[in-house]
């Protein structure tokens, strides 16, 4: 029973420990994650700035405005007005530069600045498209900028000029990452509920495993009280109806006055001390199995429960024609465990065997001690055990003993179970079964 609840416990511990473990991985993996989308972020972030740039030049070459000659004055006009359409479109827009050889034809400087000119670095943007880097004065602080310029189609050194802050880029990275905060946000509190949910049912899983476990010992404990009942009930109502007819015969010779036989009131008398006898054994085997647990396990001399399990049982074996035989090592064989759960072990196979032996059968008993374990042998003369039922056999309410209730050793191996021990069946060559109980030896 315990080793079960153990064993339960064991599972539940070790499902919680998994979703914890899951979490924490779940959790790590998405820092992680997020880490790595941040760095993919700004990269994203600077190809856009770049495309967006590259893309605005060689829009801007392409328009009619930018090809009129020198002394079109209306189609610069057009262009400043597109460029300041542009300019409350993306914020980010600087000026945009005509330039034909060394010659600018026309500037639209859409943050009232003035470029200095210095640390212009090309680099590839593209369909003719140079990208470089410089600074430009606004009249308050000087910011680096990137510029676009890109060939105006059949203009032959004409170019368009666009210059891009160069904060750009951190703007859309910060968009991005906003969207990517609110997205790991949102996955984070996902997996905070899951975990949650998990935990939930974790804790549900024991309260319902320690409910389940409190009912089935209950169930077990009504079950086994009504096996006991049933037993005390039958050994109790033979005795007392033969004490009864005992006590009629007493009362009957009692009353023949002068002729009433001492010797035969003395046998009568016998008779009656030694069904109370029987009645008392068995009102003993009852409080030796229905006597609590101790919380810890004790020191058990397992040579000591066998006879007093034997001096306990033997008006049983002795009505039933069936010996008992003891072989019983020399010396004390000292096992852990709890005495009275022992106690109801041995009790419970040893009347198992007493009622599959037949009668002027023999049922030996073995105690046996190892350097770890001490052990009980318990052989019968029975019919033995169906090898279909070998595996089954102590399980609750299997039983092949007709009227049997299939709970006697359902409860032995229980008990041994919570000593720390066990129990095992199997048939014997000559015929008939044999239990081994095993018990772990106090340790040194």
């Amino acid at each position: 029973m315990a080793f079960r609840l153990h064993y339960r416990w064991s599972v539940v511990l070790a499902a919680g420990a998994l979703v914890a473990s899951i979490a924490v991985l779940a959790a790590t993996n998405l820092w992680y994650l997020r880490r790595l989308q941040s760095q993919n972020v700004h990269t994203m972030a600077a190809q856009s700035v770049l495309d967006f740039g590259a893309g605005l030049a060689r829009h801007l070459a392409g328009q009619p405005a930018v090809a009129v000659t020198a002394g079109e004055v209306g189609g610069w006009g057009e262009l400043s007005r597109l460029v300041h359409s542009l300019k409350r479109v993306d914020p980010t827009l600087q000026y945009v530069s005509v330039s034909e050889g060394d010659v600018i034809l026309f500037h639209e400087d859409v943050s009232t600045a003035a470029t200095n000119g210095a640390d212009m670095d090309e680099a590839a943007g593209g369909a003719g498209v140079r990208v470089g880097r410089t600074l430009l004065d606004t009249g308050h602080a000087v910011v680096p900028v990137m510029t676009f310029a890109a060939p105006v189609p059949g203009g032959g050194e004409r170019h368009v000029e666009v210059a891009l802050l160069k904060d750009a880029v951190t703007r859309r990275e910060e968009q991005a990452a906003r969207a990517l905060a609110v997205m790991f946000r949102l996955s984070l509190a996902t997996l905070m509920v899951a975990f949650g949910v998990a935990v939930v049912f974790v804790s549900w899983f024991m309260r319902y495993e320690l409910e389940r476990e409190r009912r089935r010992r209950a169930q077990e404990h009504l079950a086994f009280a009504g096996a006991m009942a049933d037993g005390i009930i039958h050994d109790v109502r033979n005795p007392m109806s033969s004490m009864r007819l005992d006590l009629q015969l007493l009362q009957k010779e009692a009353g023949r006055g002068p002729e009433l036989r001492a010797d035969r009131l003395g046998e009568l008398a016998e008779r009656a001390r030694r069904t109370m006898d029987r009645i008392d054994a068995v009102m003993r085997e009852f409080l030796y199995v229905s006597r609590p647990e101790p919380s810890a396990r004790e020191r058990v001399d397992l040579a000591d429960c066998v006879k007093d399990c034997l001096d306990l049982l033997g008006p049983r074996f002795e009505t039933a024609g069936v010996k008992l035989q003891l072989d019983m090592q020399a010396g004390r064989v000292v096992v852990t465990g709890f005495g009275v759960g022992i106690k109801r072990a041995l009790i419970n196979v040893l009347t198992n065997a007493k009622q599959v032996s037949p009668q002027g059968g023999t049922v030996t008993i073995r105690v046996r001690s190892t350097a770890e374990s001490g052990s009980v042998e318990i052989d019968d003369e029975g019919p033995g055990i169906p090898s279909s039922e070998l595996e089954r056999i102590f399980e609750m309410f299997v039983t092949n003993r007709s009227g049997g209730t299939g709970l006697g050793l359902h409860l032995a191996r229980a008990a041994v179970d919570n000593s720390g021990g066990s129990i095992s069946a199997a048939n014997r060559p000559e015929g008939g079964a044999r239990f081994t109980i095993c018990l772990p030896k106090v340790p040194g």
